[in-house]
C-alpha cells in the first residue's frame, strides 16, 4: 500500500499501540513492521486468526510467553566454534519451553479454532532438547558442576587449590615481619593469581614474583614464592575447566544445530501467536469488530446505479483509533471529563452502494479530514489482519491501494507551492489509480483562484468516474457540490456545527451539502453588522449553483437517510438476537449431550457405587436399579432409600433453557418484522426523494437554460418571443423591471415581459427534436377544433394563480415572517430565491435570483415548501 498514505493517516501510531500489546519482543517487531496486504484471501485468513484469538483470550486467557525471547543471535552463536555462552543455551532453553507452553495452550482450544490449531502445529516438540540444556546449564545460567565427571573433579581441585593459596597468602598477612613490608594488610588479584601489596622501598625483602607497580610507583605487587606453584596449578586447571566447558557446548550446539530450522519455525510462529495476542488485546479492549470482506465484481460493465459499483465500503459507528486511544488515556487519568472533546463521535459512512464518490463539506474543524483518516486507517488495519473500531456489520473489499492528497505539500528544495505540491500528489493519484483503488482528497482544488480551483475540482471527479474508483473528498467549494447534484453515483455529505455554541458536532450527514458557516461565526465572534450584512449581499451574489445544491437536499433526503439508518440498526438488532438465539440452541445441544452420557453411565452403574442424594444431602451405595419403576435404590447406612431417577440426573437448567429459547425465538420473529418495516420505508423514502431530485434537475436545467438566454440578450438580438409572429427584435432590456422592447415585423414597437420570451411552449415555442419527431401527430392535434389549451410548463415563468381569501392573509404571514437572507418560493418563475427585503407598505420584495435582483409583488411569493403541496 502506498507509503505516502500510510505516513498521512498515521499508520505507525497504530503499529505502537499494536507493539504494546504484545509481550514478548518477537511479536513488538512484527507489529512496528505489519503493513496491508492487497490479496483479498490473505487478509480474510488473517482476520479469521484474529477473530479466533479474540475468542480464545475471551474464554482461555492469553497464551503463555512466560520466559520467551528473541533467540535469533544466540542460536547464531550457538553453532559451534561461534562463540556461544551457557547464557546463550539458557536463554535458548526458556524460549524454547515457552514454545512447549505456547503449543499446549494450542492444541487444547476448541477443534473450532482451526487457524490456532494449524499454528501450533507449526511448533515442534523440543523436550529432549531442553533437558540436554538443562543438563549442562544451571537455572542461573551456569554451567552445572554435575554436567560432566572430569568437570566436577576439576572444580574439585580448583576448589582445594583456591584454597591453599588462601591459607598461604592470609598467613603472610598474619606475620607481622611480613606485614611492616605491606603498604596495605590485604590481598590483590593480579589476572587470576594472588599477589601482596609491598612498599617500593622494601622491594626484594618479599621473595617471590613483581607482577606490576602502582601508578604511582610506591607499591609493587608480589606473588610470594610459596604460592607460585599453587597459583600456576590453578591456572593449569581453571585452562583445563575452560576446555570441558568448551566441549560441553559445542555437544549442545550440535544438538540445537541439528534442530536449527524447526527452532527457526517455532520462532517466527511465537512472533505470530504473539502478534496475534497483541491485536486480540487491542481488539477486545477497544470493543473492535471483524469486518466482513466483499469481492470486487469480475465484469466492470455491471457497475450500475441499480446495483451498485464494482465494490462497497460500509462502516457503521466508525471511531478513529487514535483518538479513542488518547480518549482511553485520558480516562485513565481521570474517571472523568468535562471536556467533551474527550468523547470520540461515531460516524456510519458507505460507498459504493448508490454513489462511489462522497462530497464531504462544512465547517472548518468540524471532522472532515478527521472522516478520510479515519477511513483509510480502517481499511489499513483490517488489510493488516487487525480488527476496526466500529459496530458489527461493517463490509468492506480488499484495495490494492489506498491514495490520499492531505495536508500542506509545499516544498522548498523542489521550489514547490502548496497549489503545486497538491497537483503532484494528484497527478501521481490519477496515474495509479485503478477500479479497486480507494482515493481520499482533502480540501479539493484548494491553494488557488475559487473558480480555476472548482474547474480543477470538477475535472478530477470526473476522470475518478472514468476510473471507477471509490472516492471520498472534502472541499469548501459550492460548485463542487452542486456537482454531486448534477452527476449520478456521487453524493454529498456534510458535517454538522452548532451555529449556538460555535462548536461542530462531528456528526456526518450523507445526503445533504454542508455550509462553512465563517459570516455567522465571524457575527458570534463580533465583526460588525455593516460587515456582516456586506458579506452576506456580496455572498447573494455568487452563481446559483450553491442554491441548487441546497435546494436539492430536502426533508425527502433527510428522511430516507434516517430510515436508513434506522434500518441498518433493527437488521443489526435482528442479527444479534439471531446469534443469541443460536447460543442458546448450542447450549440446548450440549445440554443433549451431557443428558446422553449421563444416561450411559447410569447404564453402566454397578452395586456399590458411591451416589448423592440431593433430597437429603447424604452419599449411598447403589444396591440395585429399577429400570420399569425409574427408581433406584441406596443403601445409606443402615437405611435403604427408593430414589427416583430423575432426582439422581444432574441440574442441567433444561426448563430455564427452553424458556429463554421461547423469549429468544419470539424476539427474533419480532426484529425480523421490524427490519422488514425499516428496509421497506427506506426503499419508499428513497425513491421518493430519487424522483424529487429528478424532477427537479429537469426544472433546474430548463429554468437555468432560459436564464441564460436571458442574461446574453443583447441590442438588436433576433429572438422567439411569445406573440405573433412569434419572433422579434430587441429594442432594450429592463432586467430589474422584468421588461423588454421588442420590434415587431412591420416596425411595430412592443412591451414584454421577461417571461414572454423564448417560450417553452405554446405555439410559439422553439421546436425540440423530440416535437419534430412528434410534428405530425401534434398538426393533427392542433387542427381539431376541440383542442385545449396548452398546459403551461413550470420550467419557464407562469402567471400566478393567485390564492384567496383565508389562504390568502395565512400565505401573507408566512412570507413576511420569512427573514433576509433566508429562501423563499417565487411563483412566477417557479423556482427558489434568496429574500432580500420586503416593502410592506407597497406589497413588494426584493429578491435574489444568481446576478438577478428582482422586485416581486408579495401575491407571487410563498414559503419554500409551499410549492410541493401545489404541485
Amino acid at each position: 500500500m502506498d507509503a505516502f498514505t500510510l505516513e498521512k493517516i498515521e499508520f505507525d501510531a497504530v503499529r505502537r499501540i499494536l507493539s504494546g500489546y504484545c509481550r514478548c519482543s518477537l511479536g513488538k517487531a512484527l507489529a512496528l513492521k505489519i503493513s496491508p496486504s492487497t490479496r483479498p484471501g490473505v487478509v480474510r485468513n488473517w482476520l479469521e486468526q484474529t477473530s479466533q484469538m479474540v475468542d480464545a483470550l475471551r474464554d482461555f486467557g492469553l497464551p503463555p510467553f512466560g520466559g520467551v525471547t528473541d533467540i535469533t543471535e544466540a542460536l547464531a552463536r550457538a553453532v559451534p566454534g561461534h562463540g556461544g555462552g551457557a547464557e546463550d543455551f539458557s536463554q535458548i532453553a526458556s524460549t524454547l519451553e515457552g514454545v512447549a507452553n505456547v503449543r499446549a495452550y494450542l492444541q487444547a482450544l476448541p477443534e473450532e479454532m482451526s487457524h490456532l490449531h494449524e499454528l501450533g502445529r507449526m511448533l515442534a516438540d523440543f523436550n529432549p532438547e531442553v533437558e540436554a540444556i538443562r543438563t549442562i546449564i544451571g537455572p542461573t545460567g551456569e554451567v552445572r558442576d554435575d554436567a560432566s565427571t572430569h568437570l566436577r573433579e576439576l572444580r574439585s581441585k580448583i576448589a582445594e587449590t583456591t584454597t591453599k593459596i588462601h591459607e598461604v597468602i592470609h598467613s603472610y598477612l598474619r606475620n607481622p615481619e611480613v606485614k611492616k613490608l605491606l603498604s596495605s594488610a590485604n590481598v590483590t588479584l593480579h589476572g587470576d593469581r594472588y599477589v601482596l601489596p609491598v612498599r617500593a622501598d622494601n622491594r626484594g625483602r618479599l621473595p617471590g614474583v613483581v607482577h606490576r607497580e602502582s601508578n604511582t610507583g610506591q607499591t609493587v605487587f608480589v606473588e610470594p614464592n610459596e604460592s607460585v606453584q599453587l597459583n600456576n596449578l590453578l591456572v593449569d586447571l581453571h585452562d583445563h575447566e575452560r576446555m570441558e566447558i568448551e566441549r560441553l557446548l559445542s555437544e549442545l550446539g550440535l544438538k540445537i544445530v541439528a534442530k536449527a530450522e524447526p527452532i527457526n519455525t517455532a520462532v517466527r510462529t511465537l512472533g505470530k501467536v504473539d502478534l496475534l495476542a497483541g491485536k486480540a488485546q487491542y481488539a477486545y479492549q477497544f470493543k473492535m469488530v471483524c469486518p466482513d470482506i466483499v469481492d470486487f465484481t469480475k465484469n466492470p460493465d455491471t457497475q450500475t446505479p441499480e446495483n451498485g459499483s464494482a465494490g462497497f465500503l460500509e462502516f457503521f459507528q466508525v471511531r478513529h483509533p487514535l483518538l479513542e486511544a488518547l480518549a482511553h488515556k485520558r480516562s485513565e487519568v481521570s474517571s472523568h471529563s468535562s471536556d467533551d472533546r474527550d468523547v470520540v463521535v461515531p460516524i456510519d459512512i458507505r460507498l459504493g452502494s448508490d454513489f462511489d464518490i462522497l462530497i464531504i463539506t462544512g465547517s472548518n474543524t468540524g471532522g472532515k479530514t478527521v472522516t478520510l483518516k479515519s477511513v483509510a486507517l480502517l481499511v489499513a488495519m483490517a488489510q493488516s489482519g487487525m480488527h476496526i473500531p466500529a459496530r458489527r456489520g461493517a463490509k468492506m473489499p480488499v484495495f490494492n491501494d489506498v491514495l490520499i492528497d492531505i495536508g500542506d505539500e509545499q516544498s522548498l528544495e523542489q521550489s514547490l507551492s502548496t497549489f503545486g505540491g497538491h497537483i503532484q500528489r494528484l497527478k501521481y493519484i490519477l496515474r495509479q489509480a485503478k477500479r479497486n483503488t480507494l482515493v481520499l482528497l482533502d480540501e479539493l482544488g484548494s491553494g488557488t483562484d475559487p473558480d480555476e480551483g472548482g474547474a480543477i475540482g470538477q475535472a478530477v471527479l470526473d476522470e475518478l468516474q472514468n476510473i471507477g474508483c471509490l472516492a471520498l473528498v472534502s472541499t469548501h467549494f459550492s460548485i463542487l457540490k452542486a456537482y454531486a447534484m448534477n452527476h449520478d453515483r456521487v453524493d454529498n455529505a456534510s458535517v454538522e456545527f452548532d451555529t449556538q455554541t460555535l462548536r461542530p458536532t462531528y456528526h456526518l450527514r450523507i445526503g445533504t451539502p454542508g455550509e462553512s458557516h465563517a459570516i455567522t461565526v465571524a457575527q458570534k465572534l463580533g465583526l460588525p453588522g455593516r460587515v456582516v450584512d456586506a458579506a452576506r449581499k456580496h455572498l447573494g451574489q455568487r452563481g446559483g449553483q450553491l442554491r441548487k445544491a441546497l435546494r436539492k437536499t430536502g426533508a425527502a433526503r433527510r428522511d430516507a437517510e434516517d430510515a436508513r439508518s434506522a434500518a441498518a440498526e433493527a437488521e443489526f438488532q435482528a442479527m444479534t438476537h439471531g446469534q443469541q438465539l443460536q447460543a442458546k440452541i448450542d447450549d440446548v445441544n450440549k445440554l443433549k449431550a451431557e443428558f446422553a452420557t449421563w444416561l450411559a453411565r447410569l447404564a453402566e452403574m454397578k452395586p456399590g457405587h458411591e451416589i448423592y442424594i440431593p433430597s437429603v444431602d447424604q452419599k449411598g451405595t447403589l444396591a440395585r436399579l429399577e429400570l420399569h419403576k425409574q427408581i433406584a435404590v441406596i443403601n445409606v447406612g443402615s437405611l435403604q432409600l427408593e430414589v427416583p431417577l430423575t432426582e439422581l440426573m444432574p441440574d442441567l437448567g433444561q426448563q430455564a433453557i427452553r424458556r429463554e429459547l421461547t423469549e429468544h425465538r419470539r424476539t427474533a420473529v419480532e426484529k425480523s418484522q421490524e427490519t422488514a418495516e425499516k428496509l421497506l420505508e427506506v426503499e419508499n423514502q428513497l425513491k421518493e426523494a430519487r424522483k424529487f431530485e429528478k424532477l427537479h434537475k429537469e426544472r433546474a436545467k430548463s429554468f437555468d437554460m432560459w436564464l441564460s438566454r436571458i442574461a446574453r440578450l443583447k441590442i438588436g438580438d433576433e429572438i422567439s418571443v411569445n406573440c405573433p409572429p412569434g419572433h422579434a427584435k430587441v429594442v432594450s432590456v429592463d432586467l430589474p423591471g422584468l421588461r423588454a422592447t421588442v420590434e415587431i415585423k412591420g416596425g411595430q414597437v412592443k412591451q414584454l415581459s421577461l417571461q414572454d420570451l423564448f417560450p417553452q411552449d405554446g405555439p410559439f415555442a422553439q421546436k425540440t427534436e423530440s416535437s419534430k419527431k412528434a410534428g405530425g401527430k401534434r398538426r393533427r392535434r392542433e387542427d381539431s377544433p376541440a383542442r385545449s389549451k396548452p398546459k403551461p410548463q413550470q420550467d419557464r415563468p407562469i402567471k400566478h394563480g393567485q390564492i384567496q381569501g383565508k389562504a390568502a392573509d395565512k400565505n401573507r404571514k408566512k412570507v413576511l415572517a420569512t427573514k433576509p437572507g433566508e429562501k423563499i418560493f417565487v411563483v412566477p418563475f417557479n423556482t427558489a430565491a434568496t429574500l432580500v427585503r420586503i416593502d410592506e407598505s407597497k406589497g413588494k420584495a426584493i429578491v435574489l435570483r444568481g446576478a438577478f435582483e428582482m422586485q416581486v409583488a408579495l401575491s407571487d411569493l410563498e414559503p419554500v415548501g409551499y410549492e410541493k403541496d401545489r404541485q
